[in-house]
């Protein structure tokens, strides 16, 4: 496969994120005041304005809360993988992701559960979503 993927744009507030990813671990912040959880990742707490946020591990499982099949990609490194998914997964711990959903697009649908697994796009470790396997 290519390694001509787009990287993501990194901002200071999320190293903490990328740094995980490349330990294929999925985190987030919370904030140590008024206990919300909070993502995209700040410097603050957008909630309370209180800057004790702390990254927490997510458990890595969700459920489908909305997608789109792409079946035309934007560039040739998407288009040698369509069809693909993707969406937001709504994590338990309470936020919202927008991520790669890796199953076969008629077999998708909103509540579906999901769980993290993690691949190498170019020189990035990122989060992919696919069915839940029973806990």
């Amino acid at each position: 496969m290519s390694e001509d993927w787009p990287q993501p744009y990194r901002l200071p507030d999320a190293d903490p994120y990328w740094a995980a990813l490349d330990d294929e671990r999925l985190t987030y912040q919370r904030c140590g005041s008024c206990s919300e959880v909070v993502w995209p990742a700040h410097s603050y707490c957008p909630h309370c304005s209180a800057r004790s946020l702390s990254w927490e591990e997510s458990r890595g499982r969700g459920t489908v809360w909305s997608y789109s099949t792409i079946t035309r990609g934007p560039t040739p490194v998407w288009a040698a993988i369509v069809p693909y998914t993707v969406g937001f997964v709504e994590l338990a711990e309470g936020y919202q992701l927008f991520t790669q959903i890796e199953a076969e697009p008629d077999g998708i649908e909103i509540g579906m559960p999901v769980e993290v697994r993690f691949v190498r796009r170019g020189e990035q470790t990122l989060p992919v979503f696919a069915p839940a396997t029973e806990e």
